[in-house]
């Protein structure tokens, strides 16, 4: 009972901190969900049928993607800032993923945006940089708020070559640890109309990693194993080539036959060995290299 009482007084008094100064990013895994994946895919699949899916244009047959996750901006952003002046800056960039955790805590996604309206944009390429949410973006009820600046988490992009030559990027939803049903139906779906495009590579971008590391992240620390199985199971079936995710804060990289996963390192400012990924994306199997931010 006194254990009971003590827990409930130190989360009550973390609940009461403010957190315009305070990065209390635990209590967000107790204090008020987000709307369920359900909803989120209904929000997701709402824009997506309003908008489209995103088609950019690279300026050759050869172009690079510039990766990050896990920045957990909040009231220092230097890596980030340093990650949006790279992509920028490289004329060979059209497309920039970064796969969740946006942002650290409770109302930090104006400090995570403010490098995005004052770097600026390169007018000689596209410049179009995409996201799906990680658990930190859904802490504190935030859904609404990665919508407002991201519009959808669960969707897939198009990147066409001069030449015609396309290849696809799919985005999952694994805010909560996993993907749920409709959301695999639908990446079944998808896969299987990707079957016929003749796209030149596939990847799938999410946040959370199939393989459980430790338990650090709590009940998202992985998607749930059955799930895992299933997924790698749909993702070589249909060719493809890589999967991208972040969540665990460091490097990982599995082979699994013709597919391979990889965890990409934290860009967060306090992590000891901040990274993002560079593939160079070509008529070869897609080389990358990582690149660490001092």
């Amino acid at each position: 009972m006194k254990k009971t009482i003590i827990l409930s007084a130190i989360v009550a008094l973390l609940c009461g901190c403010n957190p315009e100064t305070t990065n209390l990013d635990i209590v967000g895994m107790f204090s008020g969900s987000s709307a369920g994946i359900d909803e989120r895919i209904d929000d997701s699949f709402r824009y997506n049928d309003e908008h489209g899916m995103p088609v950019i244009n690279a300026t050759a047959e050869e172009y690079k993607v510039y990766v990050c996750t896990d920045t957990h901006v909040d009231f220092t952003r230097k890596n980030w800032e340093q990650f949006i002046h790279a992509y920028r800056a490289d004329l060979a960039c059209p497309l920039a993923l970064h796969l969740g955790d946006l942002i650290n805590a409770q109302r930090h996604w104006d400090y995570m945006k403010r490098p995005l309206d004052s770097i600026p944009a390169n007018p000689l390429k596209n410049d179009t940089l995409l996201a799906v949410a990680g658990n930190h973006d859904l802490y504190f009820n935030q859904w609404s708020e990665y919508l407002r600046l991201w519009k959808t988490s669960t969707y897939y992009a198009i990147v066409r070559t001069p030449a015609g030559k396309q290849d696809l990027y799919i985005f999952l939803d694994s805010g909560e640890g996993f993907l749920g049903q409709r959301q695999t139906e639908w990446l079944k779906q998808t896969l299987g109309w990707a079957d016929n495009q003749g796209f030149r590579h596939i990847v799938v971008c999410t946040h959370t990693h199939l393989f459980k590391r430790d338990t650090s992240q709590g009940h998202t620390s992985n998607m749930p194993l059955e799930e895992t199985y299933a997924l790698i199971h749909l993702l070589k079936q249909h060719k493809v080539e890589m999967f991208w995710c972040g969540h665990d804060h460091s490097r990982e990289i599995t082979n699994l036959g013709t597919m391979t996963s990889i965890i990409i390192d934290a860009l967060e400012d306090p992590e000891k060995h901040p990274a993002y990924l560079i593939a160079t994306m070509d008529d070869d199997p897609i080389a990358y290299r990582f690149v660490d931010v001092k």
